[in-house]
């Protein structure tokens, strides 16, 4: 996964804020022209749909009251197109520990959903359409005194489904099948599975970085 996937920035930032999201890839190969989706490019997809599941669930999990609520939310993709969040959430909160949980499922619907990343020297826009299916959940900490960040404690989401994927001028159907999971002693997410056939074993950090 690339240091710099520029183009989910719009997501992550709101993701971010609303559920301590982030964004970006490490690695960098050089592509194969016989491929469609070089590795690199799965990548950088896996962290993308995870941060549109960021941003998707990200107000609800921040919200210290408990309940179930449904959402429906579009947004401008960053190089164009929309993605589309559907689906629900149930929030709970411990009052003595101050650890807010909370668990959704919802659908993500890509129409014409491009973003821009950087492979190697080279940007490259890659568009989606299609639909995945997302389920987790996450707790973190509130903050101890106002105006303070809360504490992600954990965070584990799975993501399967079919997209039709362009990258450049070409394109293919691509399989999803991923999982995110959050180790809050060294501050990490891990996304592992396969993406457009390929194995994803990627790792960022809270701050963006890659390995």
């Amino acid at each position: 996964m690339t240091k710099s996937m520029r183009s989910s920035r719009p997501f992550s930032a709101l993701a971010l804020a609303a559920a301590l999201a982030l964004a970006g890839c490490d690695g960098a190969t050089e592509p194969d022209d016989r491929e469609v989706v070089t590795p690199e490019d799965a990548g950088a997809m896996a962290a993308f749909v995870f941060d549109l599941d960021a941003f998707a669930v990200g107000a609800a999990a921040l919200g210290s009251t408990a309940g179930a609520r449904s959402f429906n939310r579009t947004a401008p993709c960053p190089a164009g197109g929309t993605a589309s969040m559907s689906g629900s959430s149930e929030t709970s909160t411990d009052a003595a520990t101050k650890v807010v949980s909370t668990k959704w499922t919802h659908t993500q619907t890509h129409t014409a959903c491009a973003f821009t990343f950087t492979r190697g020297d080279k940007s490259v826009t890659t568009v989606i359409d299609g639909k995945v299916t997302a389920a987790g959940s996450s707790s973190f900490k509130l903050p101890e005194t106002r105006g303070g960040l809360p504490t992600l404690l954990t965070w584990s989401s799975t993501k399967v489904g079919s997209t039709t994927t362009k990258v450049g001028d070409k394109s293919s159907t691509c399989a999803v099948d991923i999982k995110e999971t959050y180790d809050a002693a060294t501050k990490k997410f891990t996304i592992t599975g396969t993406m457009c056939g390929k194995q994803i074993n990627v790792t960022r950090s809270l701050d963006g970085r890659g390995r």
